[in-house]
């Protein structure tokens, strides 16, 4: 793989990488969205001026734009800068005034059109997919989150597109502030474009996207090794193996299974989920003498390695009254019996950690305080009713890591022994903002913040994790309760997992039909595709249970060998994509069959 192709610019500013040209679709010119749903073109600025110019990096051209009817001093420009050494294309745009009326967003630049018989597109949709230029679906129409890129709408902040005469990387460089689109009508074409969003109001600072051009023969594994070449520039990845260094409880984490174990369930009257019918479904209690028993017979039955993480531990109930869920609910046994459930864990050489929650902001909680919340620029406070606890606002996250020391605080004096923890939405959820110039905060800043939570966990011992994975959370994220393929996926790939798998843990779900599991697959064989944690259900029993348990031994021998290395290679072995292989960088290779339901584990000859 070549690290990029020089880039020669056309009259027209198509690009052509080597002898491949990469035109602009002009369907798609760059406009700014205004929130009152108006949308004005670039180009009806009454005054554009284009101009060469070269710098110590390269040389490009510089376009001015100003002089737009209604829209008093609106002034920008943009920049289409070809590096020197590498080739590589950035395309800048920066504001020096925003003028009149509200941005909503500014889409530029226009996407490149990448056509071909073999040509795909290449997404960071949550886990991957590819998406062929002529799959015959409509496709991505509907984003989560909208395309907000540092969600589960793009773990990662870039896309590609592969053709038979050669392949590009665009990777956006502020992408909490990035939404993208990704147009596919049935039958195709595909476009791709970011949408750049103001900050606190403003469009405040220079925005890039980055092109990198590949020559024909590359693949999306390429792409993916293209990328962590550009991660590791940054320092972003940190590994396995370094944060063992700072947390051992992470080698015991290795091989473990995942056991998710409800607790108290409180719907309030105003929650979404609350169940009119039938009152008595709103409420359910699981003490945590239960889950002591259970462990005790799993270790029993050959269970070497289990995380158990408890739902609902707090006296309010799951997704309730956060920030302040303390004490543990009474009812299942209060600290008495969290901590014997701890010990007990602790006996038999397993791990615990809790679920926790510092985003929602519940009304309800005792200590709540609207000035706290995450407030708009025009000095709104947005809320909803959505979840267990009902109505709720969304906490600023600059407040939310003294919170999170305040409650673990709390746990440490009563002798609760916690090995990791689980920040819900904090990787899959959208960057949040606030005005409020008490706690000021932009997009940027809130990544930092949950990213300290997380540092916090690890000064004390404990391993974080959150609900899926990103990008920007591979300093300091350890593993994640899933991170499956996009419902209604083209094909699914595994593009997070062959950048980062030797920075992130991630379980699988064993079963066929759960959440983010491709139809035609089961999430045992996604499991070991990907060398990933398996799950351990909480309630089987019998030859049910005992096969969970076979598969959790296999998963446990292949993360001992591959749970630190990296994916180096995924590949489908027949046309109809039922076998695929992954190889990882000690050697391991998988093989799976979906459609027969079977596998091949070939490990490194060990060495004598």
């Amino acid at each position: 793989m070549n690290r990029s192709q020089f880039v020669s610019l056309l009259p027209d500013h198509s690009l052509c990488a080597g002898t491949t040209a990469w035109p602009l679709d002009v369907q798609y010119a760059p406009h700014i969205l205004y929130a009152n749903g108006e949308k004005l073109p670039f180009d009806r600025a009454a005054q554009i001026t284009t101009t060469p110019f070269s710098s110590g990096l390269g040389h490009g051209v510089r376009t001015d734009y100003q002089g737009f009817e209604g829209h008093g001093d609106l002034h920008f420009e943009t920049d289409l800068l070809i590096h020197d050494v590498d080739g590589h294309v950035d395309f800048s745009l920066v504001f020096f005034s925003d003028g009149r009326g509200v941005i909503q967003e500014v889409v530029f630049p226009a996407p490149l059109i990448a056509g071909g018989e073999h040509a795909y597109a290449v997404l960071n949709t949550m886990q991957g997919q590819l998406l062929p230029a002529d799959w015959p679906e409509e496709a991505c129409s509907k984003l989560p989150f909208d395309g907000q890129m540092c969600s589960e709408a793009a773990y990662m902040p870039w896309w590609g597109e592969v053709t038979d005469s050669g392949a590009y990387l665009a990777l956006v460089h502020a992408p909490w502030d990035t939404k993208y689109t990704v147009s596919h009508p049935a039958g195709g074409p595909n476009r791709i474009y970011a949408r750049h969003l103001p900050s606190l109001g403003k469009m405040r600072y220079q925005r890039t996207v980055s092109y990198y051009f590949l020559p024909a023969g590359n693949t999306y594994v390429d792409l993916c090794h293209l990328y962590r070449s550009i991660a590791d520039e940054t320092g972003k990845p940190v590994t396995i193996r370094e944060k063992e260094t700072e947390n051992p409880n992470i080698s015991r984490l290795i091989g473990s299974c995942v056991m998710h174990c409800a607790g108290k369930s409180h719907v309030t009257p105003d929650s979404r989920y609350y169940d009119q019918a039938h009152p008595e479904n709103n409420d359910r209690l699981v003490p945590f003498s239960h889950w002591e028993e259970r462990v005790r017979r799993l270790r029993e039955k050959g269970v070497h390695r289990l995380y158990l993480h408890q739902d609902g531990w707090g006296q309010p109930g799951y997704d309730n009254q956060h920030p302040d869920y303390l004490p543990p609910c009474r009812e299942m046994g209060g600290w008495e019996g969290m901590k014997s459930l701890a010990d007990t864990l602790d006996a038999c050489g397993y791990l615990f950690g809790i679920h926790d929650q510092y985003r929602d902001y519940y009304l309800d909680a005792p200590t709540y305080n609207p000035d706290n919340a995450c407030q708009g620029p025009d000095g709104s406070i947005y809320g909803h009713a959505i979840w267990a606890g009902g109505k709720q606002n969304y906490l600023c996250a600059s407040l939310a890591p003294d919170y999170v020391r305040r409650n673990f605080e709390q746990l440490f004096e009563h002798g609760i022994r916690l090995q990791a923890t689980y920040l819900d939405v904090f990787t899959c959820n959208e960057a949040d903002e606030c005005a409020n110039p008490r706690h000021r905060m932009t997009r940027k800043e809130c990544l930092a913040y949950r990213a300290r939570c997380f540092h916090y966990l690890t000064s004390r011992g404990i391993i974080p994790s959150s609900e899926e994975v990103n990008d920007w959370a591979m300093d300091s994220q350890v593993f994640c309760h899933w991170a499956p393929y996009l419902t209604g996926s083209a094909i699914p790939v595994p593009l997070f997992n062959l950048v980062y798998h030797d920075c992130v843990l991630i379980p699988w779900k064993m079963e066929a039909g759960e959440w983010g599991i491709p139809e035609g697959t089961t999430g045992f064989l996604q499991c070991l595709l990907n060398g990933g944690m398996g799950y351990m259900s909480d309630t089987l029993e019998g030859e049910a249970l005992e096969e969970n348990i076979h598969q959790a031994h296999i998963i446990e021998k292949l993360q001992a060998h591959v749970a630190r290395e990296k994916m180096v290679s995924h590949r489908f072995l027949n046309p109809e994509r039922t076998m695929q292989q992954t190889c990882f960088s000690d050697g391991t290779c998988v093989t799976v069959n979906f459609h027969e339901g079977t596998y091949d584990i070939a490990y490194p000859e060990e060495t004598p």
